[in-house]
């Protein structure tokens, strides 16, 4: 897993509404203890008593936003299949909810359902062209796949709809993008402005790695113990200190270092590829 995914965990919206409502109708009771369940992170329960809801009016035009309630606390339960169910459900009701395709979006995406992700996606911007989000999400998906050139088609007109530099998930995409793509400097840049805004020891490595390539070795020495500062058990600090150890022949210290990024969950192959092992 690029390091950078630590940053944009969670680009996709995911929305659960929440209704004002007033207890005159055994409709809206159902609905307002559902509320104070979900308030509670009693999931289960409140899938129970929108399910009531639904069974009381069937008829109800509210019933798409439970449906699509119905379809994100089954995906906080994990049951992913009926999540998609049942914001399916929503979706043929209510075929032009931005807010419904993005929730179904993400749930296809989580489970690697990418190609049904991206349709989402694609659907969302044919609805309203100007949301910057969507474009966002597929530029992130396509980096995920390797595919940078469509990944740059997204992220450009991700940038030409916001202001990137205000937004830390546009910042992660552009600084994974650059990483990929090996352009340290803009990479660096990137990483700089999340750095700033709230440090971590992957984005400290990140960093650091960008430093390697460009043989900037004390910046990279100064980012590997500003990491660790942070925490020491991230495997991508044992990445970057192995790869800038590499560099600088101390291929002892590097192997070791590569071992415990391994012990600490680093993906192996990628670890092997970094030093040419």
């Amino acid at each position: 897993m690029n390091i950078i995914k630590n940053v944009i965990i969670f680009i996709l919206s995911a929305t659960v509404f929440s209704f004002a409502v007033k207890a005159d109708s055994k409709y809206m009771q159902f609905i307002g203890d559902a509320d104070k369940a979900i308030e509670k992170g009693d999931y289960q329960q409140a899938i129970q008593l929108l399910g009531e809801a639904l069974r009381t009016e069937p008829d109800n035009s509210g019933n798409v936003m439970l449906l699509s309630n119905i379809g994100m606390l089954n995906y906080y339960l994990g049951a992913d299949s009926l999540a998609i169910h049942y914001l399916t459900m929503a979706h043929d009701m209510a075929p032009e909810s931005v807010t419904i395709l993005s929730n179904r979006a993400k749930v296809f995406s989580e489970t690697r359902r990418l190609g049904a992700a991206l349709r989402d996606l694609r659907e969302i911007t044919r609805l309203d062209s100007t949301l910057y989000r969507p474009y966002l999400n597929i530029g992130v998906i396509y980096l995920t796949v390797g595919d940078t050139t469509q990944a740059k088609v997204a992220l450009d007109k991700m940038a030409r709809l916001t202001d990137t530099s205000k937004s830390r998930e546009c910042t992660a995409a552009l600084a994974w993008y650059a990483s990929v793509k090996g352009d340290n400097v803009d990479a660096i840049k990137q990483y700089s402005t999340l750095i700033a805004q709230d440090p971590t020891a992957d984005l400290y490595a990140a960093r650091a790695l960008c430093h390697v390539a460009l043989e900037h070795y004390t910046e990279a020495s100064e980012d590997i113990a500003e990491g660790m500062s942070l925490d020491p058990d991230c495997s991508e600090l044992y990445v970057a200190r192995a790869c800038l150890n590499k560099r600088t022949y101390r291929n002892d210290d590097a192997l070791n270092d590569a071992q415990r990024a391994i012990d600490l969950g680093a993906d192996k192959r990628r670890v092997k590829s970094l030093l040419n092992l």
